[in-house]
């Protein structure tokens, strides 16, 4: 396995780091406080050109979903400055990769031009009695009309609902049950009628995400705007991604509480000794222990990340489920043992460290929660497809 940075994104890691510290950072705390979408990242993002990067070179953008290992480096630099931002920049990323790949070269085209004007893209798939990790049941279903369909149905968690341009729809046609066959995207403009927004998003964590509920009253949706076939949006090659995505994500929470910690240690020094409290053994060995953690969970991801872009995502799911798991519970640990050093600052809302706690604890139960990415890692080794990852 070669860790090392793709020389072909070298250059989007390092901008990456250099956004999270002037431009993500410094908004984190207003988005947070405020319950705010952070549109003004999202506009600095696209300015810098990051809002497209993850369309196909031919349609201006970098392709860079097809290396997995520099895809989420870029998502664990940006999440150490905004967890919010970078966790819809990975929906907005993932779902534009999506309906390029899925999706006719009329429609990848036509979608790409409103990714280049700035327009945002979320997609919206949980349902409250259903889960995509375990037998999927979708109650969102579309109908034929003519030369349209009619969608109805309610979505939870649908982060970005009332903030994006296009809302992409996971339905399920009326008139087949088998989700192998009828489950397609539709996608649609924010501004169609037929869109409900229940406000109830009242989080302790990950407040800026505005993921509230949506209700589907009879939207319409043309044919021209269905992407892919039946079943295409549970696609091995598909759905694992999401989820890889969001360990890199909740990682970086870790990150930069550690980042913010260290540097505190360092300055903060306490009478009558005055020398930085890092200094003390038990500050340092906490230190040390959050960094090898830290350390072996980024490996954990990045390993993911090598397994699906050199064998595919359907032999790299045990991995992906164990990175999962790593990366949240690490990031739970990491900003825990962070407030503990930084003592009262460390509860105060003008610093970051409560907010990065909260945010990593939102990891724990991202599906796969920790307790099912587990589950999955274990029966993949059980059925002994995860013996030959390494060989």
């Amino acid at each position: 396995m070669d860790f090392g940075v793709n020389p072909k994104y070298g250059d989007l890691i390092e901008r990456a780091k250099r956004y999270a510290k002037d431009m993500l950072a410094p908004r984190a705390q207003e988005y947070d406080r405020e319950e705010k979408f952070p549109r003004e990242n999202f506009a600095d993002l696209h300015r810098e050109g990051f809002t497209a990067l993850t369309l196909p070179e031919h349609l201006g953008g970098r392709d860079l979903y097809s290396d997995p290992a520099s895809y989420a480096t870029v998502l664990y630099e940006l999440s150490n400055g905004c967890t919010n931002t970078a966790m819809l920049f990975h929906m907005q990323s993932s779902i534009i990769h999506v309906l390029s790949l899925l999706g006719t070269e009329e429609q990848a085209v036509r979608y790409a031009r409103a990714v280049h004007d700035g327009k945002i893209f979320a997609s919206h798939a949980s349902e409250n009695t259903s889960s995509l990790h375990g037998k999927m049941v979708m109650d969102t279903h579309a109908r034929r009309a003519g030369d349209q369909y009619i969608v109805n149905g309610r979505k939870y968690f649908c982060s970005m609902a009332g903030e994006a341009d296009y809302y992409v729809l996971w339905c399920q046609m009326e008139d087949e049950e088998d989700l192998s066959k009828s489950l397609y995207l539709f996608v649609a403009p924010a501004d169609a009628p037929g869109f409900r927004i229940d406000r109830e998003w009242n989080s302790f964590a990950m407040q800026g995400t505005a993921s509230h509920s949506m209700i589907y009253e009879d939207v319409e949706v043309p044919e021209n705007d269905i992407v892919g076939e039946g079943g295409d949006p549970i696609r091995p090659d598909v759905l694992p991604k999401f989820g890889f995505g969001y360990s890199a994500v909740y990682l970086g929470a870790g990150g930069g509480a550690y980042d913010w910690v260290v540097d505190y240690a360092k300055n903060r020094r306490l009478q009558p000794d005055n020398v930085p409290i890092a200094t003390y053994p038990p500050i340092s060995r906490a230190i040390g222990e959050m960094k090898i953690a830290l350390d072996g969970a980024l490996l954990m991801v990045q390993r993911a990340g090598w397994l699906m872009g050199t064998r595919g995502a359907a032999a790299a799911y045990g991995a992906i489920n164990e990175a999962k798991y790593a990366a949240a519970e690490t990031a739970a640990m990491i900003t825990e043992k962070a407030i503990k050093i930084a003592g009262g600052p460390g509860l105060m809302r003008d610093f970051p460290l409560q907010r990065f706690h909260r945010d990593a604890r939102a990891g724990l139960i991202m599906p796969p929660n920790t307790e099912k990415c587990l589950e999955l890692a274990g029966k993949t080794l059980a059925e002994g497809k995860a013996g030959a990852l390494m060989t």
